[in-house]
């Protein structure tokens, strides 16, 4: 009985005062978006990044993080590496006399690439995302058909990302389950 009563004691106490840290900041700024020229370019390409609303004059940092979408191959899970976010571009550059900016990049291999502009002295941020696509290369009009379907044949139902892997650790979870069950239905047995 005592030991319930401490772990309902701990449990409650727990619930009471976990709750107060997902409070948060009510004067955070969230960053105003930047304009891009093209929001989807083809690997190689050039875009415009601009902003406004900084310090005229101010000296603005520009940082480029790239971040990749790995293939996924059905029933094996991912194949390729994952780059979760890496700074691939970083420079300095300065804000016109009415406080706009801009600048181009040129944005490498496909994935999704985050601009960021912040000014050194306003601490003003401007971000904007482009997605670097391979299937813009060429005459720039893409290579789909317009029909939603990603070209592999046989394959009328979506890919849901779901594959045997997660089947595996839920029935080992499953199993953990069970197995901590009966150790408990054992040792009370043992001292009924």
């Amino acid at each position: 009985m005592k030991k319930t009563a401490s772990a309902l004691v701990l449990a409650g106490s727990l619930a009471f005062f976990g709750a107060g840290a997902a409070n948060a900041v009510d004067n955070y700024p969230a960053p105003a978006p930047g304009g891009v020229s093209d929001a989807t370019v083809a690997p190689g390409a050039t875009v415009a990044f601009g902003g406004s609303g900084f310090t005229p004059g101010e000296a603005i940092g520009v940082t480029v993080d790239y971040s990749n979408d790995p293939v996924t191959v059905p029933g094996s899970g991912l194949n390729g590496v994952i780059v979760l976010a890496e700074v691939v571009n970083s420079f300095t550059t300065n804000a016109d006399a009415s406080g706009n900016f801009s600048t181009n990049i040129t944005l490498g291999e496909a994935g999704t690439y985050t601009l960021t502009a912040t000014g050194l002295q306003s601490g003003k941020v401007t971000t904007a995302v482009v997605s670097v696509d391979p299937a813009f290369a060429g005459d720039g009009s893409g290579s789909g058909d317009g029909s939603g379907n990603d070209g592999s044949e046989g394959s009328d139902l979506a890919d849901t990302g779901a594959d045997s892997a997660m089947l595996l650790w839920g029935a080992a979870g499953v199993l953990a389950l069970g197995a901590g069950v009966a150790s408990v239905a054992v040792a009370r047995r043992k001292n009924a």
